[in-house]
């Protein structure tokens, strides 16, 4: 459900990758090098068509400067980070545990929101984005989320934030 009368239906889920990005300091997308970038996709995010996993939100920790900006934005936007839908994300991640086990069991943290986030895209149809990269090693237990969101079964969009520029059609000057 959307958040009001006034929300937009979502259309893009974004990966912590990506908010880690924005909040850095060094990238080209971050919000101290293309703070345009930061205004547009903070509009988005109001008008609800930037929405993310409760799981991201429990990935987003305090653990520098940048983590403790993103963290504090984090829980001040609680309402961007949606809750688990049980049923439809669980039967999606169930389908991916067969051919997808070591995605689905990972453990970079006591958290593990990619296999989340792209059921939460799965099932309202829209895309993710995230800094992931492709991966084509032959080990299953190296896939990221663009892996597994390029398999047939799935077919959910993967774009990075660079992606959105040119989805948006976004200029900065």
């Amino acid at each position: 459900m959307n958040g009001d009368l006034f929300s937009k239906p979502p259309q893009y889920t974004i990966d912590s990758s990506s908010l880690i990005d924005i909040f850095g300091n060094e990238l080209m997308v971050s919000m101290s090098v293309t703070p345009g970038l930061w205004e547009k996709i903070s509009d988005l995010i109001k008008q609800g068509i930037i929405i993310s996993h409760i799981e991201v939100l429990q990935e987003i920790k305090k653990d520098s400067i940048r983590g403790e900006k993103l963290y504090n934005w984090a829980h001040l936007n609680k309402h961007i980070f949606k809750d688990y839908n049980w049923e439809s994300e669980g039967m999606v991640i169930k389908s991916m545990s067969p051919k997808y086990g070591a995605f689905v069991n990972a453990k970079i943290s006591p958290v593990n929101a990619d296999p989340w986030l792209i059921a939460q895209a799965k099932c309202r149809k829209i895309k993710i984005i995230s800094e992931e990269k492709f991966t084509n090693s032959p080990d299953p237990s190296r896939y990221k989320i663009p892996n597994v969101c390029a398999d047939p079964s799935f077919s959910v969009g993967c774009i990075n934030l660079l992606g959105l520029i040119k989805e948006q059609d976004w200029k900065f000057r």
